[in-house]
């Protein structure tokens, strides 16, 4: 009895641990799935099974956590071991730098390899994509992950502030750059951010306006690059701009990120906003966009809600998510390969590619009677004058800005290069105006209604924006010369969201030309005696705007000064100043009149030119102009070098000089590259990536620009640029593709074969061009397409390939294009679909847009 007992006892105990052990089987892999595995554990398995392990082991907050930004890297998620990801601004280079502690700082140096814009007039995209590595090597050496670079929006606007940091005003050009550049910069290991999607093409109202622009225009004037950056380049990031398109802000923009970009381009990387530029929560989230920067406005708790209340789904986050870690761990943050930073700053190697790429953007605008190049031996004495000779101009302003290690002066480099054998003596000539004018002393203001010995002007302030109602304080300032940067202008008003008006009269100390000003961040209306004076009203970064006029001593002139401000600094002063006539100009000429050459550099500088604020004019600074007149009249052989991001117009003294070199912002070598290029050890070969017209009044957007602060109309359509020209049988100052050279080239003998093609057929173009000059060169063949019987509207003639071709003097190559019929399709917005239309096309092959030197036909069947 008592044996069967034990063999029940054993049977019971036998089946309570098998029961037991059944319960705890579920729970046990439960334990074995919520184990945390963080990213040291994860580092071997392939890229996507890391990307689902630790996206599977997320929480919902830890997802959302990582569509918001921290400055200038991503969140990071230290549960997981995910690190931050790091971004600096380019596109000149690395502008920043990484602290001791891994906080991402301002202030960083670099190789400085010039504006793209100048990297675009080397039509050079083999050297663009070297100069890419480079980039991309200092920034990974300073431990960044990703840059924030290229910017490739379409020069539309003659004026942009932040067209110097693009690739200019053709999509097939601007194509080739991008592409080159993306593919250098990644190649390094750091990730590129293709920005600004899209229609980003102006300052004024850029976060504020809807660019209102058709479908076919996106599609064939500002969808390519893009495109081309997505599809040929894969990179890793799209920055969405902070324009509206067609009404709706790009961030929210579901056709534009989704429908385009990622189903129908397939893009796998990551749509980043622009700085501030999300405005919502779900319709962000639903749009597209997967990483909100530079902190999470919208992409928190708000998402995080929104989620739950199953207005954004969980697929939706997962798929940003996926994104996000897919794009660190090609960026070595998730173990794919060891994290390496190489010591590649401040080469010797990158200071030659900065001097390489300098000297080929430079373009040559103008050589009357061969002034240039300059002959050593022929000369005793030169000239060097100007507000740009002597400090290195080398680049714009705003978030593209960059400084460098070093730079070179051109006054620095020519004397290097001369050394003793020419006497160069150096003129400043006029100043290069800047920043804020000289206030208007006290004693020469008076508020309305005087009291006596009263001075200053009546200062009304406003707690909003408008100058609406009755102001809220009232007080007499003395002179209007405020940075309150961003701290409240006077008690009861309001630190940003303000406005103020002062009112008196100014009574001129003398008789004479006086430049008066207006330095200010944001808007400013500015009236004398009742009427308008200068005016720039709208939201935008700090910017002189200033003006000449007359005034006789002693006349007692009404002033009226109204302010607004939104964002950002506060900043508003009233300057005035004589011109810099006088001795400045004086000295100048009498230089010039007893030099055998006088060069004078003029041109603009990050002040004048820059993200937030567009130029008010395309003409250099009256001081510069008067200079320019002056001395060329002392000295006929006068050269005019520019610093520009833009095109530059130049009715009032064009004429005076025989010789204009254009060298934009050309980075660090600047003074090296302009004295090679000017004695000659350099023949020029830059060729204009932007059309110069000869006025405002003659440019695609003369009359839609800047729109207002909520639409800005692309009434131009397809026709952006040199297109337009064409269209309108239009002569501009120079055209694009423009660029002169020390020698001569000779082109010959094309051959289209075949002759006939169907749609999706390949043809090759064949030519022989020659050097006919006595100097090595290169020369850039430029290759465009008319299609000869359009059913739509097409412009006369769009770029479709270009090659830079060596040659030493006598020197004949053969230069051949592979073409296919797509080449010459166009988008048909009634078929939603692009359109090779049997056709004759001509090949038109050329030194520019306007020069072309030999043509044939191709027919589509």
């Amino acid at each position: 009895m008592k044996a069967k007992n034990r063999l029940s006892q054993r049977r019971f105990l036998a089946l309570f641990l098998a029961l037991l052990l059944f319960g705890l089987l579920p729970l046990l892999n439960c334990a074995r799935q919520r184990e945390v595995l963080r990213v040291p554990e994860l580092a071997k398995l392939p890229a996507e099974q890391k990307v689902d392990r630790l996206l599977r082991q997320m929480t919902l907050e830890e997802k959302v956590a990582l569509l918001g930004g921290t400055g200038f890297t991503t969140t990071p998620i230290p549960r997981l071991g995910i690190p931050p990801m790091k971004m600096c601004d380019g596109p000149l280079g690395s502008r920043m730098k990484v602290s001791p502690t891994g906080q991402v700082q301002h202030g960083g140096l670099a190789t400085n390899f010039s504006a793209p814009i100048a990297m675009a007039a080397t039509w050079d995209d083999s050297l663009i994509r070297v100069v890419g590595r480079a980039i991309g090597t200092e920034a990974r050496a300073k431990k960044f992950d990703v840059i924030l670079a290229p910017c490739i929006n379409i020069a539309r606007v003659p004026v942009g502030g932040r067209t110097f940091e693009g690739f200019g005003e053709d999509p097939f050009l601007v194509s080739r750059m991008t592409v080159a550049y993306v593919r250098g910069v990644q190649h390094s290991g750091v990730l590129a951010t293709t920005k600004h999607y899209v229609a980003n093409n102006q300052e004024q109202w850029r976060t504020l306006a809807s660019s209102n622009v058709s479908e076919r225009a996106l599609r064939e004037i500002y969808f390519p690059a893009f495109k081309a950056a997505v599809q040929e380049a894969n990179t890793r990031a799209i920055m969405a701009a902070y324009n509206k398109i067609n009404g709706l802000y790009a961030c929210a923009n579901r056709y534009l990120l989704t429908d385009v970009l990622k189903k129908e381009w397939g893009f796998s990387g990551i749509v980043m906003s622009d700085w501030g530029a999300v405005h919502s929560t779900v319709p962000s989230a639903n749009a597209g966009t997967d990483l909100e920067m530079p902190r999470a406005r919208y992409f928190n708790e708000k998402l995080v809600k929104a989620v739950k209340e199953k207005k954004v789904s969980e697929a939706t986050i997962d798929d940003k998510v996926r994104r996000i870690l897919r794009v660190m761990n090609e960026a070595g943050l998730l173990g794919a390969r060891p994290k390496s930073y190489p010591s590649a700053v401040d080469t010797v190697s990158h200071d030659s590619l900065a001097l390489h790429v300098a000297e080929e953007g430079i373009v040559l605008l103008k050589n009357d009677g061969h002034l240039l190049p300059l002959h050593p031996d022929s000369l005793r004495t030169l000239a060097v004058i100007g507000p740009n000779a002597k400090q290195a101009i080398i680049s714009a302003g705003g978030s593209g800005y960059l400084d460098s290690y070093k730079k070179v002066s051109p006054l620095e480099g020519i004397r290097r290069r001369v050394g003793n054998k020419i006497h160069v003596s150096y003129a400043l000539g006029a100043r290069l105006r800047t920043g804020a004018l000289p206030r208007i002393p006290s004693k020469f203001l008076t508020p309305p209604g005087q009291k006596p010995g009263q001075h200053g002007l009546l200062g009304e302030y406003f707690t909003n924006p408008n100058l609406e109602g009755k102001p809220a304080f009232t007080r007499i300032d003395s002179t209007v010369y405020f940075f309150w940067n961003r701290k409240s202008p006077a008690p009861g008003i309001p630190a940003t969201n303000f406005s103020a008006r002062w009112t008196g009269f100014y009574t001129p100390p003398k008789t004479g030309t006086f430049r008066i000003g207006v330095n200010s961040d944001d808007g400013f209306r500015f009236y004398l005696n009742g009427k308008l004076f200068l005016e720039d009203w709208r939201v935008r970064g700090q910017k002189l705007v200033a003006k000449n006029i007359h005034f006789t001593k002693g006349q007692k002139i009404a002033i009226r000064l109204e302010y607004f401000q939104r964002r950002g600094q506060s900043v508003t002063q009233l300057g005035i100043s004589t011109l810099p006539s006088g001795k400045l100009l004086q000295d100048a000429v009498a230089l010039a009149r007893k030099s055998d050459v006088a060069v004078i550099f003029a041109g603009l500088n990050r002040r004048l030119e820059g993200e937030g604020h567009d130029r008010s004019t395309l003409n250099l600074p009256p001081e510069q102009e008067e200079l320019i007149q002056a001395v060329s009249k002392a000295n006929p052989k006068t050269v005019v070098v520019l610093n520009n991001g833009t095109p530059i117009t130049m009715a009032h003294w064009i004429n005076a000089v025989p010789a204009i070199l254009d060298a934009w912002y050309t980075g660090q070598e600047t003074g090296t590259a302009l004295a090679r290029i000017l004695f000659g050890d350099v023949t020029p070969s830059g060729k204009l990536p932007l059309t110069f017209p000869k006025s405002w009044e003659q440019t695609p957007v003369a009359s839609t620009y800047p729109g207002t602060k909520d639409s800005v109309d692309y009434k131009e359509g397809i026709y952006v640029g040199y297109r337009y020209y064409d269209n309108k049988h239009l002569d501009p100052l120079f055209p694009f593709g423009y660029g002169l050279s020390y020698t001569s080239f000779e082109y010959s003998n094309l051959h289209i074969a075949p002759e006939t093609v169907g749609r999706n057929g390949v043809f090759s173009v064949n030519l022989s061009v020659k050097n006919t000059g006595s100097r090595a060169g290169d020369e850039i063949v430029e290759l465009y397409v008319h299609e000869n019987n359009p059913k739509l509207d097409r412009p006369p003639k769009e770029l479709k390939a270009f090659k830079r071709v060596h040659l030493q003097p006598g020197q004949s190559k053969q230069v051949t294009f592979e073409l296919n019929a797509r080449n010459l399709a166009y988008f048909d917005p009634h078929v939603k679909s692009w359109v090779v239309q049997p056709d004759r096309y001509t090949i038109l092959v050329g030194k520019s847009s306007r020069d072309i030197q030999v043509q044939g036909d191709v027919l589509v069947k």
